[in-house]
């Protein structure tokens, strides 16, 4: 994403790409279901700083006979350390305050992000990009991209320089170099992607996503920025129009319709998108079509310019804005735009008394010149230097929090122990419901479950019910507590899924012979849910067998209210279709839920498995 920005015709152009990419960004944050381009977003940085490091490589080459790789990196750490550092440690120092539950793991968060390894650490931390557990969201998930460009920084440079020796300075061993070694990376994106498993490792891994960067190179080769078309003919501008709308119209489609956990996206779908981005790069830098104007104006070059900083604090803003207005769903256009107003006017200011002034930095006498900024403290050097100091408190105070006592709160203790059940109890269900057996209640189970609520008769009616459930998080809570009540009941719930996870889920059990006469789906908690994947669940399901789709109550997130409607349509449509309004039920029982007010703790779960199986046996299919 940072990279230098060259003096010459695209770089507006590239400037207008990068601006899209960070928008997309910011959109999904709000509409995760509509704009997938929030991941999407992150090859189109990454494809940018492909191309533009290896023309800046190579033009070097070209010029002066050799490669300063020392100055390469001095560079680079001028324009994009000083932004690091101090979102780094104005993070750490809000964390330490404000929201001292995310204090665990501090430390190694920003020593790692110092080092370009953090996205390394996050896969070795289990930390899941897709996870949405309000109140604990780590507010540096995103920087793990920062991380694979300091690594292609720190790699590239020595391969290209090594190739152009050993092949008499031709490029061609570069090109082919990169193309080889992206579709190696695409493969074994292909090859480790598990469906139904959350795809965080292939997500972060530096050797799953280096064909956008590596994409990107090959287009220099191709390209590169000194290749000029002076007085292009209307062959060539109408070969340029087309390539470059070749390339943003597949941008555009897989952005809104593709997944954001879609198999396809793992599986050839981000490296399409790349090739995509590279067709619209091709356009940009060729100049002789419409596309560099249409992405040059005053607003995309202000966006674009300050996009490296738009992009390492917006997650930050949006988490610590999320812990302390728990209840966006009722406001999500107010609180929307207060965010994105946050988010640039912070953006501004680092741009403007961060990026700016420090780029242009003489470190060669750095000694000298801290002792006057001792000597002559300004408003700007002071609040610098509050920032380092406060984030450095919780820097320390941060190793000496045990990350496993941090990581096993109450609730990813409850998750994690329903989940062992979940796997244990299914295999033996499944070979039970094959056999035609029958799966029976103890009777402790049976006088908690009437405890609870449910009558005798009920309780009869439900051991017999043939069915199954596919959810998220919040199902997996109350896992235990549905299992009890329903002992025929195939239950298939994991942490971050996606509403339209619940496709592959369904066909799958469809396959094993368990989605029994009634379908009941909890999902939502991570994302948008969208009609088309209502219409396939139904279509799934067919027309002998209930839908029961458990609506959303996740204050904390803006689509709330969005899923919740849209659910209530369709039951409103297909007469085999219900809606269980768990969101009224729990609205005025805060005391039954997790801090994060969205997952059903101990004493919320009963109710949470009671109130399903009530709606559930009112409508249930024979």
């Amino acid at each position: 994403m940072p990279t230098d920005r060259p003096k010459n015709r695209f770089i507006t152009g590239f400037t207008g790409l990068r601006a899209l990419a960070v928008i997309c960004v910011i959109l999904y944050h709000f509409n995760p279901a509509l704009f997938s381009g929030g991941y999407l977003g992150v090859p189109v940085f990454l494809t940018l700083s492909g191309y533009l490091v290896t023309d800046h490589l190579l033009n070097e080459y070209q010029t002066t006979g050799t490669f300063s790789y020392g100055h390469f990196w001095y560079k680079r750490l001028k324009r994009l350390y000083p932004t690091l550092i101090v979102m780094l440690f104005a993070t750490a120092a809000y964390i330490t305050f404000f929201q001292r539950n995310i204090l665990a793991n501090l430390w190694q968060s920003i020593l790692t992000n110092l080092a370009y390894v953090y996205n390394w650490f996050e896969i070795l931390n289990g930390q899941s990009y897709f996870q949405k557990f309000a109140g604990s969201e780590s507010p540096f998930t995103h920087l793990w991209t920062l991380s694979i460009e300091g690594q292609f920084y720190l790699i590239w440079p020595l391969i290209v320089i090594l190739l152009l020796h050993f092949f008499r300075k031709s490029k061609r061993a570069i090109f082919w170099t990169a193309l080889i070694l992206s579709v190696i990376s695409a493969l074994l994106m292909a090859f480790l992607f598990k469906p139904g498993v959350d795809p965080s490792r292939v997500y972060y891994g530096t050797d799953t996503r280096m064909f956008s960067i590596l994409l990107g190179a090959c287009l220099t080769v191709l390209w590169p920025s000194q290749k000029t078309l002076s007085n292009p003919n209307s062959q060539q501008r109408w070969f340029f129009e087309v390539i470059g709308a070749i390339g943003m119209a597949g941008m555009v489609i897989t952005v809104f319709t593709v997944g954001a956990q879609s198999p396809f996206l793992y599986r050839g779908g981000m490296f399409l998108f790349s090739i995509f981005t590279v067709l619209a790069m091709w356009a940009i830098i060729a100049n002789a079509s419409v596309w560099n104007r249409l992405l040059t104006n005053p607003v995309f070059d202000w966006i674009g310019s300050r996009s490296y900083e738009i992009y390492v604090y917006q997650l930050p803003v949006f988490v610590f804005f999320g812990d302390k207005i728990t209840n966006l769903s009722d406001y999500q256009w107010l609180y929307a735009i207060i965010e994105v107003v946050i988010i640039l006017v912070i953006s501004e200011l680092s741009y403007r008394y961060v990026e700016v002034p420090f780029s242009h930095y003489d470190y060669a006498h750095a000694a000298r010149q801290i002792l006057n900024f001792v000597n002559h403290i300004t408003p700007r050097r002071a609040i610098l230097s509050l920032i380092i100091a406060l984030g450095m408190v919780g820097f320390l105070q941060s190793t000496i929090v045990d990350p496993k006592v941090a990581n096993h709160s109450p609730l990813a203790n409850h998750i994690k122990q329903n989940a062992k059940k979940e796997k244990q109890y299914n295999q033996k269900l499944a070979q039970q419901i094959k056999d035609g057996k029958k799966v029976k209640r103890t009777s402790e189970d049976e006088a908690k479950i009437q405890k609870d609520g449910l009558t005798k008769a009920q309780l009869k009616q439900a051991q017999q019910l043939s069915g199954s459930a596919v959810g998220d998080s919040v199902m997996l809570a109350g896992r235990d507590d549905l299992q009890k009540i329903f002992p025929q009941l195939y239950i298939d719930a994991q942490v971050s899924r996606q509403a339209d996870a619940a496709i592959s889920s369904l066909k799958e059990m469809q396959s094993k012979g368990v989605l029994g006469k009634n379908v009941i789906i909890g999902l939502g908690t991570n994302g948008n849910i969208n009609q088309d994947t209502i219409d396939e669940v139904i279509k799934i399901a067919g027309p002998n067998r209930n839908v029961f789709w458990i609506n959303n109550h996740i204050p904390s997130q803006p689509w709330q209210n969005k899923n919740n409607d849209l659910l209530t349509e369709a039951h409103q449509k297909n007469k085999n279709f219900y809606v269980i309004d768990w969101n009224d039920y729990v609205e005025n029982h805060p005391d039954w839920l997790y801090n994060d007010q969205a997952h059903p703790n101990t004493t919320g779960a009963p109710k949470y498995a009671t109130f399903i199986a009530k709606n559930v046996l009112e409508h249930e299919k024979k």
